[in-house]
């Protein structure tokens, strides 16, 4: 197993996607290179919310980056004691219970919610591109904070359904 620095992570982590490709997760590296794209050619269109999601996918990234290098560092530090120590569990002659190791954090994607982003986004820049006089009218109401703020509501609720301890 090739160990990973975790410095060298984060250094790589500041340019979205970079740190990823560096732990070898390449599907989510480019994903979040393709997201904060997206979000950086958005920015004009809607001046008030894709500075937002770029820094939030920015800090998620980074933070996941570090959170995959320092999983990885303790898997290849486990490996190695149960490769080299004979007097630890995996040994014949162990009779002790092996010690608990965390696994591996997923954070599948589901695609059903990408394939609703790529239509709102679609639909988004064709009412930009097309009917720029209704874009005009729903910008002067506020339509992306609204839109966000029923979004960040929407999602809470979600949240809270699916994680409710009651």
């Amino acid at each position: 197993m090739i160990k990973k620095k975790r410095w060298l992570t984060f250094f790589l982590a500041l340019v979205p996607g970079l740190g990823h490709l560096y732990l070898g997760f390449k599907k989510l590296g480019l994903q979040y290179m393709i997201g904060a794209s997206m979000c950086i050619m958005f920015i004009p269109s809607m001046p008030m919310v894709f500075p937002f999601a770029l820094a939030a996918l920015w800090f998620y990234q980074l933070f996941d980056a570090l959170q995959k290098a320092a999983w990885m560092k303790m898997a290849a530090a486990e490996h190695e004691r149960m490769m080299f120590h004979p007097d630890s569990f995996g040994a014949p002659w162990s009779m002790g219970m092996p010690p608990h190791i965390p696994d591996y954090p997923h954070d599948d994607v589901n695609p059903v919610w990408v394939g609703i982003g790529c239509v709102a986004a679609g639909c988004m820049l064709l009412l930009i591109t097309a009917f720029p006089w209704l874009w005009r009218i729903l910008s002067d109401m506020n339509i992306g904070s609204i839109l966000l703020s029923l979004a960040l509501i929407g999602y809470g609720f979600r949240m809270l359904k699916n994680n409710s301890k009651v």
